[in-house]
């Protein structure tokens, strides 16, 4: 893929959790090169993201993260590209779920990465390899991807 897309990163909450995620050295690795080096590449969230992620580190972790690790890390996530969920893009998702049997965050999270402009998807949800809607759908610890392609 070239072109501007291939510069424009969606990173769904599935991988931004991984970041304080202990249980699994691998992912967390994976999810922390990927944060700590974007090699000219922007790195998208949406809010959904951003509530997803402060919720699941602060409530659904074996080890929840005290609530003010989590705003600081909330807050350093807010100065990326945030792309805004609206009821256009939710309708959009419900329409992209049913077509491609998704559930509705996995297809949100596919369409606010089409509506930022994006040319991949970083996800553990969706299998890696898959194509939807234009975007190539990617698991950061599969070890194969780099941001710089």
């Amino acid at each position: 893929m070239s072109g501007p897309a291939t510069n424009r990163v969606f990173v769904d909450t599935s991988v931004v959790v991984r970041l304080f995620d202990d249980d699994d050295p691998q992912r967390q690795a994976a999810a922390r090169a990927l944060m700590g080096d974007h090699g000219g590449t922007t790195l998208i969230l949406s809010t959904r993201v951003l509530a997803d992620f402060y919720d699941t580190v602060t409530g659904r972790f074996a080890r929840p993260l005290p609530s003010v690790v989590a705003g600081r890390a909330l807050a350093d996530l807010a100065d990326l590209t945030v792309v805004q969920v609206d009821p256009d893009m939710i309708a959009a998702a419900a329409d992209t779920a049913e077509a491609n049997d998704l559930q509705l965050r996995d297809a949100l999270a596919l369409e606010a990465a089409v509506t930022a402009g994006c040319g991949r998807l970083l996800t553990e949800a969706i299998p890696h390899g898959t194509v939807l809607r234009g975007l190539v759908v990617e698991d950061p610890a599969n070890g194969e991807e780099h941001l710089s392609k």
